[in-house]
């Protein structure tokens, strides 16, 4: 005679697959959270660059003048 499926049963596979439910809802909080920061330092880094950047144009344009001062530009030999 095969197994009978009984309500108990039925209960104990439903109470394992909503504590797995359970973890897998954990795990997906714990890598939102680490993707929000990955995200704040992502950006934190754009903003970093984009400061690195304007501080390279201004001593490039600083440098530009000096060397037009001192005739140290590109001239034909």
């Amino acid at each position: 005679m095969p197994d009978e499926v009984t309500n108990e049963l039925l209960y104990e596979v439903l109470k394992s697959i909503q504590s797995q439910v359970a973890i897998v809802r954990e795990d997906t909080e714990s890598i939102k959270s680490r993707l929000s920061q990955v995200d704040t330092k992502l950006a934190t880094l754009h903003t970093d660059i984009a400061h690195q950047s304007d501080r390279m144009d201004r001593v490039e344009s600083r440098l530009g003048r000096v060397e037009t001062r001192l005739n140290f530009g590109d001239q034909p030999q």
